[in-house]
């Protein structure tokens, strides 16, 4: 299962990053560690939105007496393999991963916090007048087989009665450059994909988000995209990963209020373009929250799109423990387990 990918020009995976950036203003944290204080955390994320605030963690980090180093992954799998061999401690992982580690019996992975919300979506070509999700019918959409993006896609047409036997869908591939071609040029009415490719399109002039037909708007899948997993040796170090965690709090908050800071940690670490990425910005959210009953649902769709071969819905709360999280937040599990702030 393909999840939330980087830009593909850039760098290749593998190559383990610090990322540097001056932070500003003050703040309610303990005071600085010394350099030889500081302990170590391996991350590891995609190049790409979803969590800005641990590639540019360690200005704040280093105030807690951490420092995260990150090795970046292309997809969900990659990502999940990582945390769960030991090779980095926390990292990001997909919506469906908890059913997919479920049906794999992996046990030494558990999700500690929510991360990107959002950040996937349908863009229609300007001139396409998309004023329902019924208006699909007869549209020539490019959907990427295999991705959470495509299965949210469907699941929210579905949710909306939408017959998909008459969607003229296309499978359409994860790299972005041959779709925002054919939407340019009219061989796609839309496609599905994710920032900030499908940003490119609007910022360009040729391309829309249509106000009817978000897929993550339905309430019973929503449109969570990545969170935050520990490997569990990790996990035995409580007071470190609460400590983790309360940094991991105060950088997603210092970067939400910050958005040129942002902008310009993540241009630095995709090469993307400032505009687009302000358009992608304002197309997706970060929260340490998540949403257990959207993943549980998500995990009852796995047999239908193949990231599971049977029902693994009844296994997933037991992936999450927002413990650790709770006691960083002085929030209640439960207040934890629902999107909001």
């Amino acid at each position: 299962m393909r999840g939330l990918r980087y830009f593909g020009y850039l760098a290749s995976s593998s190559v383990a990053l610090e990322v540097m950036f001056a932070l500003a203003g003050a703040s309610h944290a303990p005071s600085r560690a010394a350099e030889g204080d500081l302990k170590l955390l391996r991350a590891t994320l995609s190049r790409s939105l979803s969590a800005p605030f641990i590639w540019g963690f360690n200005p704040i980090g280093e105030k807690y007496g951490l420092r995260t180093q990150v090795l970046d992954a292309i997809t969900n799998a990659d990502q999940q393999r990582n945390i769960q061999t030991g090779g980095v401690e926390v990292g990001s992982v997909g919506y469906q991963s908890a059913a997919a580690m479920a049906e794999q019996n992996i046990g030494n992975v558990k999700i500690i916090a929510g991360m990107y919300v959002g950040g996937q979506n349908l863009i229609m070509r300007k001139g396409v007048e998309l004023r329902s999700w019924k208006d699909i019918e007869g549209k020539k959409i490019g959907r990427p087989p295999g991705t959470y993006a495509g299965i949210l896609f469907t699941l929210a047409a579905e949710a909306n009665h939408v017959d998909i036997s008459k969607v003229n869908i296309v499978n359409s591939t994860p790299a972005g450059t041959p779709e925002l071609a054919a939407l340019k040029s009219g061989d796609l009415d839309g496609f599905v994909l994710w920032s900030p490719i499908v940003d490119r399109a609007v910022i360009d002039g040729y391309g829309y988000y249509p106000a009817c037909c978000d897929i993550g708007a339905t309430k019973e899948f929503g449109a969570g995209n990545q969170l935050l997993a520990a490997n569990t040796e990790f996990l035995k170090d409580r007071k470190l990963a609460v400590t983790f965690l309360k940094a991991y709090v105060e950088a997603m908050d210092f970067y939400e209020k910050n958005p040129d800071k942002t902008v310009a940690l993540v241009a630095q670490y995709t090469g993307g373009s400032p505009p687009i990425l302000r358009e992608a910005i304002a197309h997706s959210r970060w929260s340490y929250r998540v949403d257990i009953d959207n993943a549980v649902n998500v995990a009852k769709q796995g047999p239908k799109f193949g990231f599971t071969k049977s029902d693994m819905s009844g296994k997933v709360p037991a992936y999450f423990d927002l413990s650790y999280l709770a006691e960083a937040t002085g929030q209640s599990v439960e207040q934890l387990g629902t999107y909001g702030r």
